[in-house]
């Protein structure tokens, strides 16, 4: 690997982020004997919804909450409510880690959610692990934290869900860097979402056997029946080599739509134009 594992617990993209830099951590969700797949939960398990704040922009509510995750630990998160009433879309967000950004956080798809608000969709999004008070850094954790961060997301859909404002049929997950690898895990595990964008990321990794089932390209293809809009930069060789972002969108299953901009990790306008439209068609929002 380019990176040290101290530069990894900390950098974005499961491609540089702290998972693919695998080793021994003591998990509290790890599966036993008896459960030898990974990525599973209680899903009786209390998710003790709590609101901290709320305040209205643009016409929507928006709460910060938080709820249980994977291991007991608690998640931060912001709920982005639209005004009206009625049967709502929905959406659950995951950010990137990158060093040093202002947005390595649950706030960098917080426009972007209330803009699609006005249309009818209610977002979920969450903090990762790797920036949640108390994190400490811990060498060769990065398989642990993929697993928590799945369970984490899979648990926010349930939150999500158990709202009666939601539309089962009409949910979404968007993931950059870090959390497009997720995602892409995400997207083999949980089928209820009906739609998946996936932003710088995901690409194989190679690492020991016994941690393939923390690598994205173990699920290349076993994705969809959900439609997958895949999002590259051609200029990303540090976290996405072009030739693996290639190879990754080759390989993966189900109904997808592959596109590449002129842009580093971050990518750019175009890309969040056409993020937009995917998610309008694929939730059929309206305009």
């Amino acid at each position: 690997m380019r990176n040290s594992m101290n530069r990894a617990c900390r950098m974005p993209a499961a491609m540089v982020a702290g998972f693919f830099l695998l080793g021994g951590f003591a998990f509290a969700q790890a599966p036993s004997a008896a459960d030898p797949a990974h990525f599973t939960y209680d899903k009786r398990a209390a998710l003790n919804v709590k609101q901290i704040s709320a305040r209205a922009r643009d016409g929507v509510t928006i709460q910060d909450i938080t709820y249980t995750g994977s291991n007991g630990d608690t998640v931060p998160a912001t709920l982005v409510i639209p005004k009206d009433s009625g049967k709502f879309a929905a959406i659950v967000w995951g950010h990137w880690l990158m060093d040093g950004a202002a947005n390595a956080n649950r706030g960098e798809f917080l426009d972007e959610a209330i803009a699609l608000a006005s249309s009818g969709v209610v977002s979920l999004l969450i903090d990762a692990p790797q920036i949640r008070p108390n994190f400490k850094p811990i060498p060769g954790s990065g398989a642990a934290l993929v697993e928590q961060q799945v369970v984490d997301l899979r648990r926010g859909l349930d939150l999500l869900l158990s709202r009666p404002d939601i539309d089962a049929a009409r949910t979404a997950y968007v993931g950059h860097s870090f959390d497009a690898a997720t995602g892409a895990i995400l997207d083999d595990k949980d089928k209820r979402f009906a739609a998946f964008v996936f932003m710088s990321g995901p690409r194989k990794m190679d690492m020991p056997k016994e941690k393939t089932w923390a690598d994205p390209g173990t699920y290349a293809n076993k994705l969809g029946p959900a439609p997958a809009l895949f999002q590259y930069s051609l200029h990303d060789e540090e976290f996405v080599p072009l030739a693996d972002a290639r190879d990754y969108a080759a390989a993966a299953s189900g109904p997808k739509t592959v596109e590449f901009y002129d842009a580093d990790h971050a990518l750019n306008a175009k890309a969040r134009i056409d993020r937009d439209a995917f998610l309008r068609k694929a939730l059929k929002l309206s305009p």
